[in-house]
């Protein structure tokens, strides 16, 4: 609606109002598929919930503004995730002169379906996990189980893809060690 009447107030408008009302459907459909996997990953760089979500606001917006000045996104998942990561970092740089780790992730919220034993349990291991792996480790991990490939990490991350492949390989390393010990496989 103010689609039109815009344009019946100033036609001049009219091919540049579809346009934002194109890119804003494209947005909100973007948003809407990748917004909890972009808050995962937020939390996995920083605990401060509100913080997250407002990386995630900025990202979306960034991203809109973008687009509507002309620049090319080719694929915007990964540039998303880019953005996102870059305004924490820079976040948690400037409240904080200690160096940012792998082990400050957050802890995962556990299933309390299961008895509160199992749920301790579970609890133990993501902290374990964390603690073992290198903050660029859980990054590429969390970003793979967020269902981005190769290419896409590599991108987000601006490393090599052969980079990404030793970082999860060498998670996927640590994960089963941690895992194990956890199990009670120590002897």
């Amino acid at each position: 609606m103010g689609l039109s009447l815009t344009a019946a107030r100033r036609p001049e408008l009219a091919p540049a109002c579809a346009h934002d009302a194109r890119l804003e459907q494209a947005v909100v459909a973007l948003h809407r598929d990748h917004s909890e996997g972009l808050f995962r990953f937020a939390m996995t760089v920083t605990r401060d919930r509100a913080m997250a979500e407002d990386a995630i606001q900025d990202a979306f917006l960034r991203y809109f503004v973008a687009c509507r000045e002309g620049q090319a996104i080719r694929n915007p998942v990964p540039w998303l995730y880019r953005v996102l990561r870059n305004r924490l970092l820079d976040q948690k740089r400037r409240a904080s002169p200690e160096p940012l780790t792998g082990a400050g992730g957050p802890v995962l919220e556990s299933d309390w379906t299961g008895s509160p034993e199992a749920a301790f349990r579970r609890q133990e291991a993501s902290v374990s996990l964390r603690a073992s792996l290198s903050r660029r480790e859980l990054e590429c991990l969390q970003l793979r189980l967020e269902g981005l490939n190769y290419r896409e990490i590599a991108a987000t991350l601006r490393i090599r893809t052969g980079t990404v492949g030793a970082l999860l390989a060498r998670a996927l390393k640590k994960t089963r060690k941690v895992l194990g010990a956890e199990r009670g496989d120590r002897c």
